[in-house]
């Protein structure tokens, strides 16, 4: 054989094995394509069923949102965002530093619709809170399923949606929808910087501007604050991946809370010399089981089932870590052996799980020995932030059951039993009627009446006059009837 025929054969050779691999090739490219497509496909999937839940909590806020009276509280807050915006400053560093977010918001938000030529009637005032708390659904979502997987999402999110202690302040012109919004951003942020290998940076700055926001808009997020650094230092201790990812990150971490120290401290420095919370009764050791009864629309029997929830997860995801909790998890059928890719998950959800509950112990517990001095934290309009991670919680447990279909059944069980207890939210919203007794007035007014308001320590004359310009007619307050 000539040499030309020796190279010849060799090319020969090369284009044999060139096509061999690329009959292996293109099989594995087709099934990554596929899985590719798979992803995008279950992807879109989860936006859909996001924009959906949102729409539902958005009609759930929107449903008589105009409807009911607004009380002393929401007019205050109308009152005080219609002034001019240094009048507003002033009054929130003088007066009232709470909600300081909240009552410029509002500020613009009443200037934009003024311009629309719309007045501040009670939807158009409350509009606003009821998109926050859409837009927090949909956060509960996207960090149930992110972290918990996606029924406890979604089971989560339409629990939360649907509970009736939300639904007052979804439905009120004060400052507890946006502070909900901005915690569940901070916590879907802390918990995305501590696990994604990418753009973390961003996150921690994610985090840290969301949680000043969150402070400025209530100052009970404070508590909440502590309850992520508490967090924080728990999966520090906690075996596994995010303990891995924790003292990595910590320098980060204490970098964030150092600006965010700064950028709050104004508002600590004039707050404990203004704001007075003397109104709260110093809470007794039963209000910490009644906070629960009252997030469970006061039905023990609703609030064993959510708490049964919370404790399976919790319990399934602790023992997942020992070697007789392997056993017993096997033996459950929970898992199939010692080494199913489930029990890898469930170790998983413990430090989700773990800093869920400093979430809602922390400030509970910090409330209610705070609330045994002057300054008192222990209400449920203020712990309506811990309705949230209770509600994850219960997916949390649906998240360990095995079984697909069982899963699908105690999740269809739950939404229909709190969907039975939702009319009592709108039978029960409003708290104080001044829309008909400012009617009455408009449609009894004669020229030459006075009007004066008695006890105006409630709030008599500022309520009055806020519905008697909303909705103006002949009836006034003049000079020589300032109203007090």
């Amino acid at each position: 054989m000539t040499q030309t025929s020796q190279n010849e054969q060799g090319l020969e050779d090369e284009l044999i094995e060139i096509s061999k691999k690329k009959e292996t090739i293109a099989p594995r490219s087709r099934l990554s394509a596929a899985g590719t497509a798979a992803i995008q496909f279950i992807s879109s999937q989860h936006r859909i069923v996001c924009l959906a839940i949102g729409a539902l909590a958005l009609a759930c806020n929107l449903f008589q949102l105009g409807k009911q009276s607004l009380w002393f509280d929401e007019i205050l807050s109308v009152e005080r965002a219609r002034q001019s915006l240094p009048v507003l400053l002033k009054i929130i560093a003088a007066t009232q530093p709470n909600m300081a977010l909240y009552y410029v918001f509002l500020h613009f938000w009443l200037s934009l619709t003024s311009l629309l030529g719309l007045n501040p009637t009670e939807f158009v005032v409350r509009f606003p809170s009821a998109v926050f708390s859409a837009l927090s659904t949909m956060v509960i979502f996207l960090l149930g399923r992110r972290f918990l997987g996606f029924i406890a999402g979604a089971v989560a999110a339409c629990l939360y949606l649907l509970n009736n202690l939300q639904l007052v302040y979804a439905q009120q012109a004060r400052s507890y929808a946006m502070q909900l919004f901005l915690i569940c951003i901070a916590w879907y942020a802390l918990f995305a910087a501590l696990t994604v290998p990418y753009q973390r940076k961003r996150w921690w700055l994610c985090y840290g501007l969301v949680t000043v926001l969150a402070i400025y808009s209530h100052l009970f997020s404070v508590l909440i604050l502590v309850a992520q650094i508490a967090a924080f230092v728990a999966l520090l201790i906690l075996p596994g991946e995010w303990h891995k990812n924790a003292r990595q990150q910590l320098r980060s971490f204490i970098a964030v809370h150092a600006g965010i120290f700064v950028l709050i401290l104004p508002l600590l420095y004039i707050s404990p010399h203004r704001d007075k919370t003397g109104w709260i009764p110093i809470p007794q050791l039963k209000d910490l089981y009644h906070i629960f009864l009252t997030i469970s629309a006061e039905s023990r029997p609703y609030l064993f089932l959510l708490l049964s929830f919370c404790l399976l997860g919790l319990f399934v995801a602790t023992i997942s870590y020992q070697s007789r909790g392997k056993r017993l998890l096997t033996q459950a059928t929970l898992i199939a052996n010692a080494v199913d890719k489930r029990l890898s998950r469930f170790q998983q959800l413990l430090p989700v799980g773990f800093a869920l509950l400093c979430w809602i112990i922390l400030p509970l517990v910090l409330s209610y020995i705070i609330s045994q001095g002057s300054t008192r934290l222990f209400s449920s309009r203020y712990l309506v932030t811990i309705i949230p991670p209770f509600m994850l919680l219960v997916g949390l447990g649906l998240a360990v059951i095995r079984w697909r279909v069982l899963q699908l059944m105690l999740a269809l069980g739950l939404l229909l039993l709190t969907l039975h207890y939702l009319p009592i939210h709108y039978q029960s919203a409003q708290l104080e009627d001044w829309n008909t007794s400012t009617f009455w007035l408009e449609q009894h007014y004669q020229a030459n009446d006075g009007l004066v308001c008695y006890d105006n320590a409630n709030g008599c004359q500022v309520s009055i006059e806020y519905y008697l310009t909303t909705y103006p007619s002949a009836a006034h307050f003049t000079a020589d009837s300032p109203g007090s």
